[in-house]
């Protein structure tokens, strides 16, 4: 499913971040959303596992939708090119897709070392 700044959108994204640790039988709680100041982006943050703190965003950049997922480290947020190397930060999908968010989640699953299979 296209991800975009709606209400259907958001509640997709929600879902299917919540969705991918229910099926794997860990934890996944949404704890904020946020929208950015000038409304071309909005954030779901999560806390996994009751541990790692994650940020999706979906925003619009020249016309185009993007995904993006950022993991927690102090007070910030990171993308994957900022703590994992570069070859496996071009694994990650920019596509606004609720397909690409689960990539995504496995990929993230990968660089914490567990098993993401269902």
């Amino acid at each position: 499913m296209q991800l975009k700044n709606d209400q259907q959108s958001r509640n997709a994204l929600d879902d299917t971040i919540s969705n991918y640790y229910k099926k794997r039988s860990r934890s996944g709680r949404n704890f904020l959303h946020a929208d950015d100041p000038d409304g071309e982006a909005y954030y779901s943050y999560f806390l996994i596992d009751r541990k790692y703190a994650i940020r999706y965003s979906i925003g619009v950049d020249r016309g185009m939708w993007l995904g993006a997922l950022e993991l927690a480290i102090g007070p910030h947020y990171f993308g994957a090119d900022a703590f994992w190397s570069y070859e496996n930060y071009k694994r990650f999908s920019m596509d606004a897709t609720t397909e690409s968010v689960e990539k995504n989640l496995m990929l993230l699953d990968e660089f914490w070392g567990l098993d993401s299979t269902d």
